[in-house]
């Protein structure tokens, strides 16, 4: 297999923690409740890579704590890259810092990985072959160690760390199990996760947030930047509703959050140093929504900075721009990027970005440790077009 292949985008070799945001959606034949079925994840994977395609899903990288998931706890990241043989019938892939989470076509969340918070749902530290965590669900996310799903009936669950109050069930202790999610009632279309908080937006035109709260990343006024609010029960957003029914996508980062319309819109708020507003200082913030971009299709944001396919298969990135890899992959406002062809998804990593061409190919710019762009290249930074993710 040199290139991974599809019949549909929305299940093509989407990227870890791609998205396909053109609002497919799904109608509860019983209530007559319609459902986005757009894939609005963040996913914060430290070292590894991963994709799927036709149902399939392939891992590469760091495999050193369960990730491979074909029951071996420890995978050298000098081996190929390599399929999980018991996962079939993919539709969504999304990870934390060192958990993964699939989402079949018959609607169950399997999760394996590292697990030292729950955050897999599956019972042991680390899981080394893919367990069953949720059934009936439509959509997944993850922040860095915990997971949120959304099921057909519009309820969110979530599980995993909750120092931060990333569960929404008031508490602080962690959980492998999943908890159900107060809403007041409420009926979700679309989940959304962020560094250490989440989102919910609703049929009844509402968003809810909960997690960490600092820089207004929430959407809620909140202390600056690198000082934390927590916020530990589901609270709506008033700022946001006026976009709610015509959002398609809604993720974050540190300190901030973003979501796509469905006129291709993108907004904003929280860290206006992670929002391409021109301005590189954290002391920057608001819970009051901006526009960030027009003419998207897809959006992926995570940690410090997001990244656009436009109508037109161009790929434009913006966020933080200090330390690591940052100041290459992003720019304080969106810039255009050189790629190798048009593209068609964009995922990936704490400190890197994998896009994908329109002939199928995937490529990988960022840094690059432990072999999760390039195997065999070594540690270094990979600047853009890339370098592409040959699969044997």
């Amino acid at each position: 297999m040199k290139n991974l292949k599809s019949k549909a985008l929305c299940a093509t070799a989407m990227l870890i923690s791609s998205v396909c945001s053109q609002a497919a959606t799904w109608r509860d034949l019983e209530t007559g409740i319609e459902y986005s079925t757009s894939l609005p994840i963040t996913g914060t994977l430290l070292t590894t890579g991963s994709a799927y395609a036709d149902g399939e899903v392939y891992v590469w990288g760091f495999r050193g704590s369960a990730q491979q998931g074909n029951g071996k706890k420890h995978v050298s990241s000098k081996d190929p890259i390599e399929k999980i043989k018991s996962l079939k019938n993919i539709v969504s892939l999304t990870a934390g810092a060192y958990h993964l989470l699939a989402l079949d076509q018959e609607g169950r969340v399997w999760g394996w990985g590292q697990s030292g918070y729950g955050e897999t749902g599956c019972p042991g530290f680390y899981v080394s072959t893919p367990c069953v965590v949720l059934e009936n669900a439509i959509q997944i996310a993850a922040g860095e160690y915990y997971s949120i799903a959304l099921d057909r009936t519009g309820k969110v669950w979530t599980w995993g760390r909750n120092i931060y109050g990333q569960l929404g069930n008031g508490d602080k202790e962690d959980s492998v199990k999943p908890i159900l999610v107060d809403l007041e009632g409420e009926t979700a279309r679309i989940i959304g996760g962020a560094y250490e908080g989440a989102f919910a937006v609703t049929t009844e035109g509402h968003v809810w947030a909960w997690g960490d709260n600092e820089a207004s990343g929430l959407g809620i006024q909140g202390p600056r930047y690198g000082v934390q609010e927590i916020i530990r029960k589901p609270t709506r957003i008033p700022n946001l509703d006026k976009y709610a029914h015509k959002m398609v996508y809604i993720a974050g980062g540190n300190g901030w959050g973003e979501a796509l319309l469905e006129d291709g819109t993108v907004i904003g708020w929280g860290l206006q140093a992670a929002l391409g507003q021109g301005t590189t200082q954290t002391r920057y913030s608001s819970p009051e929504p901006v526009v960030v971009m027009t003419n998207v299709k897809s959006l992926f944001a995570r940690y410090v900075g997001s990244a656009a396919v436009t109508n037109d298969q161009k790929l434009y990135t913006w966020g933080q721009t200090g330390g690591s890899a940052f100041k290459m992959i992003y720019g304080a406002k969106p810039t255009e990027r050189v790629t190798h062809g048009p593209v068609v998804g964009v995922g990936g990593g704490k400190e890197h970005l994998f896009y994908q061409t329109e002939d199928d190919k995937i490529y990988g710019v960022g840094y690059n440790d432990i072999n999760k762009l390039n195997i065999g290249r070594g540690a270094g930074i990979i600047h853009w077009p890339g370098v592409e993710i040959h699969f044997k």
